[in-house]
């Protein structure tokens, strides 16, 4: 059943693909290539991440700031965990400064609850429930991102106690700040990275 899903899935964002090419508006396209990439994130991540890289690229030569950010957000995920640590970094950086001066909270909060699910995946627990808390005052944010796996895998991880005490210091700090803390847990996990390389 589950390869009946698949192929129905991916015949969808074909059609879709297709059909937005046809219709030749750039909005739509952009719209489309992010869609094929959140339809295989789970699935197939390479597919995936070829098609926000697309979407990224195609965004960017068409000015399509919206988009360009909601896509690098999309890609920084996939890039930190299936392809180029390092570029995903950088995208996660750029995504929070675009939105912090297009002063749009809404993708400012769901590129924060993004970044929880990749400090969570570097092992860097206290980090991840601590971004996590900056997001629970943001409505959005945990609509934009499901975050329920992250934050059980947190909790555990941290024990309930430690987890709560970084929800806390998280959900004290004003957007601004979050953002900042955030910037600066990237930069270190960059510096690391490329101190290690």
């Amino acid at each position: 059943p589950s390869v009946g899903r698949a192929a129905a899935a991916t015949a969808i964002a074909d059609e879709a693909l297709a059909a937005a090419r046809a219709d030749g508006n750039p909005f739509w396209i952009a719209f489309a290539l992010q869609g094929y990439g959140r339809a295989f994130t789970e699935t197939d991540p390479l597919r995936a991440l070829d098609a926000f890289r697309q979407g990224l690229t195609y965004s960017r030569e068409h000015r399509l700031l919206y988009w360009e950010g909601v896509i690098a957000r999309e890609a920084a995920g996939q890039e930190a965990v299936h392809g180029d640590l390092e570029r995903g970094l950088l995208l996660f950086e750029a995504t929070l400064d675009s939105f912090q001066q297009a002063g749009n909270v809404t993708e400012m909060a769901a590129v924060l609850a993004t970044v929880v699910r990749l400090f969570n995946h570097l092992g860097r627990p206290e980090i991840a429930a601590t971004i996590y808390g900056t997001t629970v005052r943001q409505v959005f944010a945990g609509t934009l991102v499901d975050l329920s796996s992250a934050v059980e895998h947190l909790r555990v991880v941290l024990g309930a106690s430690r987890f709560d005490e970084c929800v806390a210091t998280g959900a004290a700090m004003e957007l601004g700040d979050a953002v900042r803390y955030a910037r600066q847990q990237i930069q270190l996990a960059r510096a690391e990275l490329v101190g290690a390389s």
